[in-house]
């Protein structure tokens, strides 16, 4: 359940923490708010209950001077702080940090020097070279920023798949809830896992199409509206559309509005071939009767075709596939692969991410908090690591069933290639991760050699989202990745599609091409959360447009056989 407190104290945490960091403040007081307001995102009770009860001193990461700062805003519905900093800058100046390669130090920079407080002045002074003279700013960095506000504006117009799930369920569980509707079930991009989207398609079987659109009409701004579609746009923005369909044409429906415009192209050209005509209706013959139309299978069997998944639904080849993947299930998974601790910059103990791994129903979970290098996520040092495996034996002797908590780390790979802890304290962990963290903008062969150099040495498991792209933030670097496959199958490293929606990387092309070049595959959230562990099934829906079956996921394996990959565990 989403508190309406907590949210609110959520986005005033990470604004402090941007005006903190665009004041050039500590990092780690920078990165405390963030923890903060991280911690915030997971809680199941009221912030203000907690608050009140006392309970919330004694939570991890809310010293005095952050419970000082809930206390005020409690009392006032604000916290001083934040007000201060906001006064301090233009209003649009948070966003101007949103801007892929910008970051809070130049943002700073172009505040002091050119009063610059938009994305919109940002890009003026960059088109009329006004930023040619400040150090720091030549030509590259010009292109870059461009592009990144390219990259922001696109970002605007598409919205991330996790945020849009958030979105159809929470509108569909309204439309459910709706004594008129009978069914309700969103469509488009979505349905597909397309890893962003454009709008959001929702359709309903209903008594009284009349009083759904009425209702519906009040969610947002109505931009159009007709007895059986209405369309809003949801945060002034994001356009949701809902249609109201027969019962006994919705199946056909759904394979319309699921699309996409290729694959439906690809079906409709099939159905004509056979004197048939396909439309959101449903499937007729060549005297015009409905032979298909109330689900999507029998309209896939009547054309002769086994159901396709909707997320395999792109490019009309997969009609023509000798046999469809067996579809992979959530219910496959037997653990999650990469998650971070209140050890290094994630928000929970060890014994909340195992108890909330149980409530999954997961054999195992992979602690895998970050290596030494990475000072600013808090992370481990070798005597930290080795007091972290400590407590996770620990643990794992008191568990009353045959769950694991995975010792683990995600370790940098250096410039050089080499890894952030030694082959021996490596070799005594029952899970390692590894993945690039810093120098994005070494050279293709560089940075190719790099990560072979890394995943080549022993005892790695995984190489971590491995193109290091952002969606709509950061473009992945640069590496022949063809190579990188072929070495990472030749060491039995696995690659990993990281669940988390800012990522979801590899992305499906890169899964299926990795799993084709005979590499396991592995899902991790990457969780720094417990709310984050929601992002697992983002994952599952990226292998799936990957066509990738459970026997090529390592989460699919017990304990007993991963640690097969890993002989000195085996008699663990």
């Amino acid at each position: 359940m989403a508190f309406e407190d907590n949210q609110q104290l959520t986005r005033i945490f990470e604004e402090i923490a941007d005006f903190l960091e665009l004041q050039g403040e500590n990092i780690f007081k920078v990165k405390a708010y963030q923890k903060a307001a991280r911690g915030l995102e997971g809680l199941e009770r009221s912030v203000t209950e907690l608050y009140r009860s006392g309970a919330l001193a004694s939570m991890p990461g809310f010293g005095k001077a952050l419970v000082e700062k809930v206390s005020q805003f409690v009392d006032t519905g604000e916290v001083e702080l934040h007000q201060e900093l906001k006064s301090s800058f233009p209003p649009e100046i948070l966003h101007l940090m949103d801007v892929p390669g910008l970051g809070a130090k130049k943002a700073a920079l172009l505040y002091k020097e050119l009063a610059i407080g938009s994305v919109d002045a940002l890009e003026k002074a960059l088109r009329e070279g006004l930023v040619t003279d400040i150090k720091g700013f030549g030509k590259k960095t010009v292109d870059k920023l461009l592009e990144g506000i390219a990259l922001l504006r696109q970002g605007e117009q598409r919205w991330l798949l996790g945020r849009v799930s958030q979105l159809a369920e929470d509108l569909l569980g309204r439309l459910r809830a709706l004594p008129m509707v009978e069914r309700a079930e969103a469509a488009g991009s979505l349905r597909r896992g397309k890893e962003t989207v454009g709008d959001l398609d929702l359709l309903v079987i209903t008594s009284s199409a009349e009083e759904v659109m009425k209702f519906f009409s009040g969610l947002g701004e109505v931009i159009g509206s007709g007895p059986t579609k209405t369309s809003i746009r949801w945060e002034g923005t994001f356009q949701v559309d809902l249609r109201c369909v027969p019962a006994e044409s919705f199946g056909a429906a759904m394979q319309y509005f699921t699309g996409s415009l290729d694959h439906n192209v690809a079906l409709r050209g099939r159905a004509k071939r056979m004197s048939c005509e396909l439309n959101e209706y449903g499937l007729f013959d060549a005297l015009g009767q409905c032979i298909a139309s109330e689900t999507e299978e029998e309209i896939y069997a009547k054309l002769g075709l086994p159901w396709i998944a909707p997320e395999l639904r792109e490019s009309g080849a997969e009609l023509e596939w000798e046999k469809q993947p067996q579809r992979l299930e959530l219910s496959q998974l037997r653990g999650n692969l990469h998650t971070h601790s209140l050890w290094s910059d994630g928000t929970d103990t060890l014994e909340q991410l195992a108890e909330e791994a149980q409530r999954r129903g997961y054999q195992y979970l992979a602690i895998t908090d970050h290596s030494r290098s990475m000072v600013v996520a808090n992370g481990l040092s070798i005597d930290r690591l080795l007091a972290q495996g400590e407590e996770i034996a620990r643990l794992n002797r008191g568990f009353q069933n045959d769950f694991r908590l995975l010792w683990g780390s995600e370790v940098d790979i250096l410039g050089d290639g080499s890894l952030d802890f030694p082959e021996e304290i490596l070799a005594r962990l029952d899970f390692v991760v590894v993945a690039v963290h810093s120098q994005f903008s070494m050279s293709p062969e560089a940075m190719t050699e790099r990560i072979c150099r890394g995943i080549s040495r022993p005892h790695v498991d995984v190489l971590a989202h491995p193109t290091g792209r952002k969606i709509n933030r950061r473009v992945g670097y640069q590496a022949d990745w063809e190579k990188v496959y072929q070495v990472a199958r030749e060491h039995g490293v696995a690659l990993e599609i990281n669940c988390s929606p800012r990522r979801l990387d590899l992305n499906d092309k890169a899964a299926r091409r990795a799993r084709d070049c005979g590499c396991m595959i592995s899902l991790g959230t990457d969780a720094h959360s417990l709310p984050e562990f929601e992002y697992l099934p983002l994952g599952v829906l990226q292998a799936r447009r990957a066509g990738i079956e459970a026997t090529s996921l390592l989460n699919h394996l017990s304990w007993e056989q991963l640690r097969t990959r890993r002989p000195h565990l085996a008699d663990v």
